[in-house]
């Protein structure tokens, strides 16, 4: 009778030593499995980044090639554009100029205002008066050729110099008008509208 009760309490604990060795095996066996998971991952993660890698090489020799040929058609059509440029009859010549002439391409011709309402005559004699006149957008590199009229509502048919250009430079010119019969200073050039109209003839390169 003590024998069997010895059994009987014994044999629980061998049922679970046998259920923690089949957990351990199976968990030996389930970390075996994840290994090669692991592996397996491995590999194909390598893979993909060298089908990537190989992929993105391509696509940027592809890149390269394809600008490389742009390049070159838009090399070879600038020059067949500066061919023909070069070619074509230009419609401003400048025949003579106050500095060395430049490129015939490089010819403007460019004309403004000072405005009816815009324009501030200085006073610089009883009977004259100054304006200096910007021409700085006409972007003349070479000092321009200058012709000059002054637009108004009265008086200026009897004044003089109003074809006088004074000290060109490539971003302004200077007009002296004197009115002996009809003096323009105090006001009067504003108020009759004088303006100066002007044209410039140059090279902008």
């Amino acid at each position: 009778k003590q024998w069997y009760q010895r059994r009987v309490a014994i044999t629980p604990g061998d049922d679970l030593v046998t259920k923690l060795t089949e957990k351990v095996a199976d968990l030996t066996i389930s970390f075996a499995d994840t290994k090669a998971d692991m592996r397996n991952l491995k590999t194909s993660v390598e893979e993909e980044i060298a089908d990537l890698k190989t992929s993105v090489e391509e696509e940027i020799a592809d890149l390269t090639t394809s600008v490389e040929e742009d390049m070159a058609n838009l090399k070879t059509s600038v020059e067949e554009e500066m061919v023909d440029l070069k070619a074509t009859p230009r419609e401003v010549m400048i025949v003579s100029g106050e500095e060395q002439p430049g490129e015939a391409r490089c010819a403007r011709v460019c004309a403004g205002t000072t405005g009816r309402g815009t324009t501030t005559w200085n006073d610089v004699s009883s009977h004259g008066v100054q304006l200096s006149v910007d021409i700085s957008k006409c972007g003349f590199v070479k000092v321009p050729t200058v012709t000059t009229s002054v637009e108004g509502k009265n008086a200026q048919w009897r004044a003089t110099g109003l074809a006088a250009v004074y000290t060109t430079t490539t971003t302004s010119f200077i007009m002296w008008v004197e009115g002996l019969q009809h003096s323009p200073t105090s006001g009067n050039a504003e108020s009759w509208g004088w303006n100066v109209e002007w044209v410039a003839v140059g090279y902008i390169c």
